[in-house]
C-alpha cells in the first residue's frame, strides 16, 4: 500500500503540474496518462470515465495529505469490489445492457478492452444507442477493426472526397466491415452542420427522400448537446404494434413540439436550457422522461413530416436500413386536416379531369360510327364549348 500512496501522491503532482503547464506545449500529459492507467490496473480497474473520473476529482483538491490519498485509496477499492463482483456478461450483454443504463461509450470501450476511438466511439453512441441496430452485429464491427488494427484506416478514408475507389475503401470491405459507408456519411454530416449547427438537406445532398407523416408518437428520452442535433427515441403504432423509433431534428423543432405539449413540454424544455447553459454536463446528454418528470411524452397534437437518410452506393441512393428518421416539417392538427382536405380535393379534381378528357374519346368514337357533330357532343356531354375545348386538350396531355 506504500507503493500505491507514493504512486497517487506523484500523480497528484504531475497532474498539477500537467494543468498549469496546459497553456505550454511542455506538459506531461502522456506520463500522467500511463499513471493514471498503472494505478487503476492495481485495483483490476479499466480506465473507463466512471473510473479515471475518481482519480481526477482527487487532483482537483487544493494540496494533497495522507487522509485524501487514504480516502481516495478506500473509493477506487470499493468501486472494485462493485466491478469485479458484478455478475459475468458476455461482451454482447454487455453492450445491451450499456444501451438500456444510456452509459456514455467513454466508460463501455475501456471495460471491453477496446480503444476510446472515433470510430469505436459512433459504432456504439450512433449505431447502437441512436439507431438501436443488433448488439452482435456492433461488437463484431469492433473486433474486425481491433483485429486489423484499422482504426486509423477509417478516419483517414472518411477525409477521402471520392473514399469509395480508394484501396483503402476495398481493404476494408474485403475484411467484411459493415459500417463503413454510414461512418463517412455521418462525419459528413457532422462536418457539414457545424458551422450552422444545421445538416444538409436531402436536395443539397442529391437525392429525393420518401416521406411518411406520422402521429401519437411516444417519446420516451431525448438526447442531445451543444454541437449537434438532438434526437426522440421512443415508439410509434405500426399497424397493431408498437415499434421503436430514433427521430432526428433541430432545436428550433424540438422547441416548437416541446410548446405544444402544454406544461409538461415546458418544463423539458427549460430542463434542456439549463443543461446546455451548464458546463458540467455528460456529452451527448440525455432525459429520461420517465425518470425525471414521471411520464413519457405523447405528442398528440403534432404530426411530423419524416424521411429516412439515404446514402450512395455506386451510383444509386439507398435508404438506411435501421428505424431512423429525420424531421421535415411539422403540423400542428389543424395543418394537417387541411393538408389532408386539400390533397383530397386534388385527387378529386385529378378524377374529374380524367372524366371530362375521356369524354372527348367518347365523342370521337361517336363521330366515327357516323353520328353528327351535334349529337356526339351532346351524348358525350361536350355540348359546352368551353368544355368541349377542356377535353379535347386534356386529351392531347395524354398523347
Amino acid at each position: 500500500m506504500d507503493q500505491l500512496k507514493l504512486k497517487l501522491q506523484e500523480y497528484y503532482h504531475r497532474s498539477q503540474g500537467a494543468i498549469q503547464q496546459a497553456k505550454s506545449e511542455k506538459n506531461s500529459g502522456g506520463d500522467v496518462l500511463e499513471l493514471e492507467n498503472d494505478i487503476l490496473s492495481q485495483f483490476g480497474l479499466p480506465a473507463s470515465k466512471r473510473f479515471v473520473q475518481i482519480l481526477h476529482d482527487f487532483v482537483h483538491h487544493a494540496s494533497v495529505n495522507d487522509q485524501l490519498i487514504d480516502y481516495v485509496s478506500k473509493k477506487l477499492r470499493s468501486a472494485a469490489r462493485k466491478y469485479l463482483l458484478a455478475p459475468v456478461m458476455s461482451d454482447a450483454e454487455q453492450l445491451s445492457a450499456a444501451r438500456d443504463q444510456k452509459r456514455s461509450p467513454y466508460d463501455v470501450l475501456p471495460e471491453l478492452g477496446l480503444p476510446v476511438h472515433e470510430y469505436a466511439v459512433f459504432l456504439i453512441g450512433e449505431v447502437l444507442y441512436r439507431r438501436n441496430m443488433d448488439a452482435q452485429e456492433v461488437l463484431d464491427e469492433l473486433r474486425r477493426a481491433q483485429k486489423h488494427n484499422s482504426w486509423e484506416d477509417v478516419v483517414l478514408m472518411s477525409k477521402m472526397k471520392d473514399y469509395a475507389t480508394n484501396d483503402i475503401y476495398e481493404k476494408l470491405k474485403k475484411q467484411h466491415f459493415i459500417f463503413v459507408d454510414d461512418f463517412v456519411q455521418f462525419i459528413r454530416r457532422q462536418q457539414s452542420a457545424r458551422p450552422a449547427n444545421k445538416r444538409l438537406t436531402p436536395a443539397e445532398e442529391g437525392y429525393t427522400p420518401h416521406y411518411r407523416t406520422i402521429t401519437k408518437l411516444q417519446v420516451e428520452d431525448i438526447v442531445f448537446d451543444d454541437r449537434t442535433s438532438p434526437s426522440l427515441f421512443g415508439k410509434v403504432k405500426t399497424g397493431t404494434r408498437l415499434t421503436r423509433i430514433t427521430i432526428a431534428l433541430e432545436f428550433s423543432q424540438l422547441n416548437q413540439i416541446l410548446m405544444s405539449c402544454g406544461e409538461i413540454g415546458a418544463e423539458i424544455s427549460a430542463s434542456i436550457k439549463k443543461r446546455l447553459a451548464g458546463k458540467a454536463g455528460e456529452k451527448p446528454m440525455v432525459i429520461d422522461l420517465k425518470t425525471e418528470f414521471g411520464q413519457i411524452l405523447k405528442l398528440e397534437e403534432c404530426y411530423l413530416e419524416i424521411y429516412k437518410p439515404q446514402h450512395k452506393e455506386g451510383n444509386k441512393w439507398v435508404e438506411e436500413k435501421d428505424a431512423f428518421y429525420f424531421v421535415e416539417k411539422i403540423l400542428s392538427k389543424k395543418e394537417f386536416e387541411k393538408r389532408s382536405k386539400e390533397e383530397e380535393v386534388k385527387v378529386k379534381i385529378q378524377e374529374c379531369l380524367e372524366l371530362v378528357g375521356g369524354s372527348y374519346v367518347y365523342y370521337q368514337r361517336l363521330r366515327r360510327l357516323g353520328i353528327t357533330d351535334e349529337e356526339a357532343k351532346l351524348r358525350s356531354g361536350l355540348q359546352d364549348e368551353l368544355l368541349f375545348k377542356l377535353s379535347y386538350y386534356l386529351n392531347k396531355l395524354k398523347d
